[in-house]
């Protein structure tokens, strides 16, 4: 597996567990602002839903599927979630840390496909346009204040 393919399933990997971590918090909210927070939880999982479909979309396009193998993405998965038990049950604090290393991420991972040489307009559209909706996410995750019981 060449390094593009590796960042693009690490990529995908990564918003999998996203969506995997704000559906979770959509399902298990009990803070003090559950309604809130409840329906924050599902825009967020909504859109990361989204940015995995098209990043899945374009990868697919630009490598083939070899980095969507069950077995690269269900380690791949286990490895991102596995980063984050610490924060269980701090649904806010858990999304934040995620989407924040996500965003690191996806500058790392424009990085890695420019100096391979894989860095296409669309891509750099693409990782861009990701990005921002994540640091939305961040915006959201940060507006509900750090003074919330969770």
């Amino acid at each position: 597996m060449n390094k593009s393919i590796k960042i693009a399933a690490l990529f995908i990997a990564s918003l999998k567990a996203i969506a995997l971590i704000h559906q979770h918090n959509h399902w298990t909210n009990k803070s003090a602002v559950f309604f809130g927070n409840h329906l924050m939880f599902e825009k967020l999982y909504g859109t990361a839903q989204e940015n995995l479909d098209e990043a899945a979309e374009k990868f697919v396009g630009l490598f083939g599927s070899e980095f969507l193998d069950y077995k690269t993405q269900t380690e791949l998965l286990s490895k991102v979630l596995s980063k984050y038990t610490a924060l269980e049950g701090k649904p806010v604090a858990l999304s934040l840390a995620i989407e924040k290393d996500f965003i690191k991420f996806c500058d790392d991972a424009y990085d890695g496909f420019e100096s391979e040489g894989s860095l296409t307009l669309g891509l750099d559209d693409m990782i861009m346009s990701i990005a921002n909706s994540r640091e939305e996410a961040v915006y959201h995750l940060q507006q509900t204040g750090t003074n919330i019981v969770e």
